[in-house]
């Protein structure tokens, strides 16, 4: 799985829901934070009483490396799971992660209201915070959670390098892949978890497309008179 450390923590959330279920208790992720150093795996769940609805974000993650994309199968569907990339071979292809958590990471409301009390309290400045750092990195921090947290954005990401690999091309910048993604009208944001990736739903082959496509056009442009 390229994205084996987002994997680890849909796996915390999975299982706390889990164990509630069990209970009686319905879990909601208000943020999942992932830290290299450790590494740390960290989530906060809101926790409510009452025997919760048939979850359909708690199931299974494929990923298949032909064709780079990523697909969620529910517990019925774990016979069917398969990917309909035309490549040969493709059951080969195929890694499968779970029983985990595939819906959001954040709560975008909780993650805003987080956002509103750091900088009212401070948090935000670029003064010296206790840990040596300062503390314009948790803004950072909460601001790339909060264009996680966008409802079209499936799990996972794709790796800019990757792109680059599959497309025989040059690793395109971030901002500039996602830039091009929002214009043909697909979500895009960048990852707390890692920096050279973006989050889409768009298809690896489409980002490669889109990508391709642009560089085909910077160059001519730069050809001309």
């Amino acid at each position: 799985m390229p994205y084996a450390n987002e994997i680890g923590l849909r796996m915390l959330i999975g299982g706390a829901v889990r164990e509630a279920a069990t209970r009686d208790m319905d879990v909601w992720p208000v943020f999942s934070y992932f830290a290299r150093h450790g590494p740390v795996f960290r989530v906060m769940l809101r926790v409510r009483r009452g025997k919760p609805k048939e979850n359909k974000h708690y199931g299974f993650i494929s990923y298949c490396s032909l064709c780079g994309d990523s697909r969620a199968f529910s517990w019925d569907e774990m016979r069917e799971i398969c990917c309909p990339c035309p490549k040969q071979k493709v059951s080969r292809s195929l890694v499968v992660s779970g029983p985990l958590w595939t819906g959001p990471l954040h709560s975008g409301s909780e993650i805003e209201d987080m956002l509103g009390l750091a900088e009212e309290w401070g948090w935000t400045t670029k003064e010296k915070c206790s840990s040596g750092g300062n503390n314009t990195g948790l803004k950072e921090l909460l601001n790339i959670m909060l264009e996680e947290s966008i409802p079209e954005l499936p799990f996972g990401f794709i790796k800019l390098d990757e792109i680059a690999s599959r497309g025989k091309m040059s690793t395109p910048r971030r901002e500039k892949i996602i830039d091009l993604l929002k214009k043909e009208g697909y979500a895009a944001s960048r990852s707390h978890i890692a920096s050279n990736v973006v989050k889409t739903n768009c298809s690896m082959v489409n980002c490669i497309k889109l990508v391709s496509m642009y560089s085909n056009l910077s160059v001519l442009k730069t050809r001309v008179p």
